[in-house]
């Protein structure tokens, strides 16, 4: 029996997080340098010949209905169900099988929008009318921002579609433009090597982290100034990355960081604090919380030579180290009969 497959890669967001979300995109413009990573979502479907639907997420359960058209949002694997009922229009049943590499929830790896689309792939492979990369992101970002309710902004859809290192830009309601970095050989190699992804624990649910920033926005606070200055070292990310200077790209990172921490009051913690110092004086140079922020994952750019020193000053403070190398493909979807 033919079976559908898709798979679409996590991202770290190096810088201009945060500018991606309204109101800010839509009145000064947002920027993002991000780049996807070799954790993925990867999702199986197969076609049944009664109406049952049957979904089973690894390490989270199943769930079972006896007739498709019978699916409702009720908290329980409602980006699946959503997605279904979007994209899928037959009457027969359905078994989708999904398995994650971080299984951690509050990643702060754009995993739910990565889930969103790995599961449109899902339905793309066999529509006969394809969607384009723009229109997987833009749909997985509807569904997840405006039908369900859960705030953000749009680069994470837009990394999991396109994969690789991107800056993108975001200008008003719906303009999004993706501008892949064909960095060197020898500047990937050198990311590779000297950055350091941590798993730091759960974080604060970034719904909330969102809504003080937005808020914080909206009465032009000091948070509107940190976002403003962040927008502007975006471009010097960019700028490191294609020369190749590896020593100002992680330099540029430690004052993202410190900006970040202006976005919103749950972004970092005494803790969270305490962690990056030692890592700095381990031998990293920069790094950042990515995603929202108040846990989940942080990564920092390691000088040659203090990669282990730093893995060992993150291990010593009982934070987990998670080894990855970069994504090139986005989102791939296949058939098979195995």
């Amino acid at each position: 029996m033919e079976l559908i497959k898709s798979r679409a890669p996590l991202r770290i967001s190096f810088i201009g997080g945060g500018t991606d979300v309204s109101p800010f995109s839509e009145k000064y413009g947002g920027m993002v340098v991000n780049t996807t990573i070799t954790k993925h979502i990867t999702a199986t479907l197969k076609f049944r010949k009664d109406r049952k639907l049957r979904i089973k997420i690894i390490g989270e359960g199943e769930i079972v209905y006896s007739d498709i058209r019978d699916i409702k949002l009720d908290g329980k694997f409602d980006i699946v169900k959503s997605v279904i009922k979007h994209l899928y229009k037959e009457k027969w049943g359905l078994d989708i099988y999904v398995y994650k590499d971080i299984t951690s929830t509050r990643a702060g790896l754009g995993g739910s929008a990565a889930m969103f689309v790995c599961c449109i792939g899902l339905f793309n492979e066999i529509a006969d009318k394809k969607l384009d990369k723009y229109e997987i992101a833009e749909l997985a970002y509807h569904i997840e921002r405006v039908e369900l309710k859960n705030i953000g902004g749009r680069q994470d859809q837009y990394a999991s579609a396109f994969g690789g290192v991107n800056f993108i830009e975001f200008k008003g309601k719906d303009f999004v433009r993706v501008t892949p970095l064909n960095l060197s050989k020898e500047t990937i190699s050198n990311l590779e090597e000297n950055l350091v992804l941590l798993n730091i624990g759960e974080r604060t649910n970034s719904g909330k982290i969102i809504e003080e920033q937005i808020k914080n926005v909206k009465s032009k606070s000091d948070t509107l100034k940190a976002m403003l200055e962040t927008k502007k070292l975006v471009v010097d990310v960019k700028e490191a990355l294609l020369s190749g200077n590896l020593k100002k790209f992680g330099e540029l990172l430690d004052v993202a960081w410190e900006l970040k921490k202006r976005f919103s009051s749950h972004v970092s913690n005494p803790w969270i604090d305490h962690l990056y110092d030692e890592l700095k004086k381990a031998g990293a140079v920069g790094g950042k919380i990515s995603g929202a922020g108040g846990g989940g994952h942080m990564f920092v750019f390691c000088r040659s030579f203090t990669r282990d020193k730093v893995e060992a000053a993150a291990v010593k403070q009982g934070v987990k180290i998670e080894p990855f190398k970069l994504d090139h493909l986005g989102l791939v979807t296949w058939k098979t009969n195995f």
